[in-house]
């Protein structure tokens, strides 16, 4: 009987980190598309943050004892950290709705609220397929849609700033909003750095 080869923990504890964003991308989604009667929930990002900020210990303790690594220790960091990127940003948004005091959503909010979502769900397939990178050629491809939806996000950024400056008498507001989109629009980007490190991983191997 064949001997079935055990997975690599580094590819365990970033599957499991690719889980816990998962489910606090789709908190961070709810909120955003509900907002303003999601304002209780605004606190649970911080600690689907302070989770994600868990994973990266656990991930780094490891990296540190480990001679032996299924890929370069450095791309392992890199990805590791740019995924509690996309946690920080997401908490970054929904955090700003309480500083900047905004009391309404405007639209263009949910729609990159639901790009992330879609980002991240393509994250989380892409780093379970990463056991056999080198083999999948579906781990490119998810990088691709990644790269893909985050094109959409920045028409959506566009469109949002537009519409913003184009509105009479918004005055503080526009300010608040401008960096709120900031922020949305830079968690799509966290979401296509770590495609753009997984593509690198792959490429080294070719």
């Amino acid at each position: 009987m064949a001997r079935i080869k055990k997975e690599d923990i580094f590819y365990t504890l970033l599957k499991e980190f690719s889980d816990k964003l998962l489910e606090a991308a789709e908190e961070y989604k709810n909120i955003v598309c509900n907002y303003p009667d999601s304002f209780s929930r605004v606190p649970q990002m911080k600690v689907y943050e302070n989770e994600c900020d868990a994973e990266v210990r656990r991930i780094m303790e490891k990296l540190y004892t480990s001679f032996i690594t299924p890929f370069e220790r450095e791309d392992i960091s890199e990805l590791t950290n740019a995924l509690d990127d996309i946690a920080d940003d997401m908490n970054g948004v929904v955090t700003r709705l309480d500083l900047f005091n905004i009391h309404e959503m405007r639209e263009e909010g949910p729609q990159m609220a639901e790009l992330t979502l879609r980002c991240v769900q393509e994250v989380r397939e892409m780093i379970h397929l990463l056991p056999n990178y080198k083999k999948d050629r579906r781990v490119m491809e998810h990088a691709a849609v990644i790269s893909k939806i985050e094109d959409e996000g920045d028409t959506v950024y566009e469109n949002a700033l537009r519409r913003l400056f184009r509105e009479k008498d918004n005055g503080r507001n526009a300010v608040s909003w401008l960096r709120e989109f900031d922020r949305m629009e830079g968690t799509l980007d966290a979401c296509d750095r770590v495609a753009y490190i997984v593509r690198g991983v792959v490429m080294k191997s070719a």
